[in-house]
């Protein structure tokens, strides 16, 4: 989910409270286009879209929430608590953001401990207190100090060594050392830092870990490296790990790093979607629809992609109004549109203004061609700015007030 920001609610502030501030008047006014012209004009001058919204309450519920998180972590002094965080949230790309800022407040505490101990003794004392408090967050740091540790100890011990149960163990170390090597790859691959990812993943994939050896798959999909690309998946697949299944699905769907191959393609598929890989129920619901790999059967097509959008993959929404309407069922194909976009789907929100504005489920609705084709604009569908503005002509100063308020309605998550 995605969420506005200061600077779009600050149009809105000025478009929508303007409007609703005039003086009721019955006459078409074709000026009343001023709120989406305002933001189109301030997208062109910023170059980005600064309509990045989610499409309802919950998204910028889990926003506050995500940021409320990561102030009580930093609120505190511990390390571990930052480190689990990362652990626990590495594949969530709607916390890429929150996850990039953990990672750095975590490697900044990390580098002030290592400075602080850079003054201390080099002695097993010091060693078995630095790896007893962060090892587990900082464990490249502790392996320098062991360094400087090993490196002062005499050639032959003066006199015996008593075993301590607290002093570092070698497995210990490359434990802690494995696990965030692997996080790190998980979390650049997350924020969409390929560079570093691409070195943070390799050392994890090449020692059989099927979640790094899946992002290898995908990195070196955009190095345009596609037998590569197939090596990484098959390697990925191997292990049962669903993404790396539905990757290496697609490598056969499309020919590329292997031979064509659209039965072998729906059978790695099923295989994800029994994961229950959204992604995965898409494709196996798109295969089934156009018959790739199969004979077509519009009735399992309508089972997976239903599964799909029910976990929330919009793209499954949007193949499911696509399927009713080719079937002549309008109502079905309205909900599953309605629904996309009131999850912020700027396609969906486009096509719900078309159908209202040619009057494809009934007679003409200039007031919900107006409301869709608004919502589309300002999550980012340039496509709707000759639609807002030719729909505006249709209604009275009163009824785009009213539609102003739905507007700002639908963008807190409000629908009505």
């Amino acid at each position: 989910m995605r969420v506005l920001t200061a600077a779009f609610i600050f149009l809105l502030a000025l478009g929508l409270g303007g409007c609703s501030s005039q003086p009721e008047k019955e006459q078409k006014s074709p000026a009343s286009g001023t709120l989406l012209g305002k933001s189109g004009e301030y997208l062109t001058a910023q170059g980005r879209r600064m309509a990045d919204f989610a499409g309802s309450l919950a998204g910028s519920q889990d926003q506050k929430r995500f940021q409320e998180e990561v102030d009580a972590l930093f609120g505190q002094p511990l390390l571990d608590p930052l480190t689990r965080y990362l652990e626990e949230h590495s594949g969530d790309e709607a916390r890429a953001t929150y996850l990039a800022k953990v990672a750095s407040e975590r490697d900044s505490r990390c580098q002030a401990i290592a400075k602080r101990y850079a003054g201390e003794a080099a002695n097993p004392q010091n060693l078995q207190r630095m790896q007893r408090g962060y090892l587990y967050s900082c464990p490249g740091e502790v392996k320098t100090f062991a360094s400087r540790v090993d490196s002062t100890r005499p050639a032959v011990p003066v006199s015996p060594v008593v075993p301590d149960a607290e002093a570092p163990r070698p497995a210990a170390m490359a434990e802690s050392l494995s696990r965030k090597e692997a996080n790190n790859c998980y979390m650049l691959f997350t924020i969409k830092n390929y560079r570093q990812a691409l070195e943070a993943c390799r050392e994890p994939a090449q020692s059989g870990d099927a979640r790094a050896q899946h992002h290898m798959a995908s990195l070196a999909l955009i190095n345009r490296d596609s037998e590569a690309a197939a090596a990484w998946a098959t390697r990925s697949a191997n292990q049962q790990f669903a993404p790396g299944q539905l990757l290496l699905g697609n490598l056969y769907k499309e020919g590329q790093g292997v031979k064509k191959d659209n039965v072998q393609a729906l059978k790695l598929m099923q295989q994800a979607a029994d994961g229950g890989l959204p992604e995965a129920l898409y494709e196996l619901g798109m295969a089934h629809r156009q018959g790739t790999g199969a004979a077509a059967s519009p009735a399992r097509a309508v089972q997976y992609l239903t599964q799909a959008a029910n976990q929330g993959h919009i793209p499954a929404h949007l193949a499911l109004a696509s399927l009713f309407e080719t079937e002549n069922q309008p109502d079905k194909a309205l909900a599953w549109l309605v629904q996309a976009a009131r999850k912020g789907s700027a396609k969906a929100q486009f096509r719900l203004g078309d159908i209202y504005a040619k009057g494809r489920s009934g007679a003409a609705d200039n007031n919900e061609a107006y409301f869709w084709y608004s919502l589309a604009l300002l999550n980012g569908e340039n496509r709707a700015k000759p639609e807002v503005d030719r729909q505006a002509a249709f209604l009275t100063s009163a009824q785009l007030d009213a539609a102003h308020a739905r507007i700002q309605s639908g963008l807190n998550g409000q629908w009505r």
